[in-house]
């Protein structure tokens, strides 16, 4: 389990930690293999690193002092409003979607926030690396509705069907799993062969999950048509670096975040190629959310040290606007409004 960094860290963790980051930019790994020599190799090294408990795709996010700020009233009415993950403060912040105002966190039930989603209720749902669970709360909530758990290892996206079943990326389990709304018993738990980065789930519901695979050494993504049941997938043609999240359009277009290749694809059915590019300039973009009917794109930029989120007209990818800490923000990790996709 990741654990929280409070306080200063002492000189020999810090160099331990160093001494770690070292030998995987070298190339080795700590199970005496070799790692590829791809454009890639960034991330496979991020294994080495999970080991410290430390989440592989946020070995970067270390720092000397704890970054939580304390907790402000949440708006009790926020059918409009930004849901900002934010993995540094340890809350979700709230931001005006006009002003871009930051308005209130929600800190409980929050630990190490990862992905963000908002289903056709206005429910919000966090994935948390920290204590290893997905919260939900209720529209306009400052406590978890309800808290899914079991068999997690590293949740590092979550998504929700028409039904409202609840759908978790697990990053270091290698698989994807199924909850029924408001139960912690997995209905579905597929395995995956490599790190999974993100799952989306279409209005027929069909489940989509981006991983890398650990054996081709390619990010992928495979699709289960009308849903997990009987873990039935087929890889789709489009190939990627190393895929992080990832969103569905109100034309069955899937948007996801590459981050080894720093940029957010647009794949068009029936999702045999890469058919174009949302924005550009990204240095680590995560996590992407399409909101606003499909007229805005939500894209968490991480540059190591940098963090914000891009608020981009959808689908040209222009930026609106950049948020990062002058709205009082830390390590933003995922954005989302509400309502948030499709279907």
């Amino acid at each position: 389990m990741l654990q929280k960094l409070l306080g200063l860290v002492t000189v020999a963790a810090t160099a331990a930690a160093i001494a770690v980051l070292s030998a995987c930019s070298s190339g080795s790994l700590s199970g005496g293999g070799s790692m590829p020599s791809t454009n890639a190799s960034r991330s496979l090294g991020y294994a080495d690193v999970s080991r410290l408990g430390i989440s592989p795709k946020y070995w970067a996010l270390t720092r000397l002092v704890s970054g939580r700020s304390a907790a402000r009233p949440l708006r009790k009415k926020v059918p409009k409003d930004l849901f900002v993950a934010d993995y540094g403060l340890d809350a979700v912040e709230i931001l005006t979607n006009k002003t871009w105002q930051n308005v209130g966190s929600i800190t409980s039930g929050i630990d190490s926030p990862d992905g963000a989603f908002v289903d056709k209720k206005g429910n919000l749902y966090i994935s948390n690396a920290g204590s290893v669970d997905i919260t939900e709360y209720k529209p306009g909530a400052s406590s978890p509705k309800y808290t899914y758990s079991s068999g997690m290892e590293n949740p590092t996206d979550v998504s929700v069907d028409t039904h409202g079943n609840v759908y978790e990326a697990d990053f270091e389990d290698g698989d994807v799993a199924e909850f029924p709304q408001g139960s912690n018993t997995p209905s579905e738990q597929c395995a995956i062969t490599g790190w999974v980065g993100g799952v989306a789930v279409d209005k027929s519901g069909d489940v989509f999950v981006a991983f890398f695979n650990k054996n081709t050494g390619a990010g992928q993504i495979n699709e289960y048509a009308g849903g997990l049941n009987g873990c039935n997938a087929t890889t789709l043609g489009a190939s990627l670096v190393f895929p992080g999240g990832m969103a569905i359009d109100g034309k069955g277009n899937i948007v996801i975040c590459d981050q080894d290749n720093s940029t957010v694809d647009i794949i068009d059915p029936p999702y045999s190629s890469i058919s174009g590019y949302l924005g550009s300039g990204y240095i680590d973009p995560v996590h992407v959310r399409i909101g606003n009917k499909d007229k805005r794109a939500y894209v968490d930029n991480y540059d190591y040290g940098d963090a914000s989120v891009w608020v981009e007209d959808y689908p040209s990818g222009s930026v609106i606007a950049t948020l990062n800490s002058s709205n009082g923000l830390d390590q933003p990790l995922s954005a989302v409004d509400s309502p948030n996709e499709v279907p």
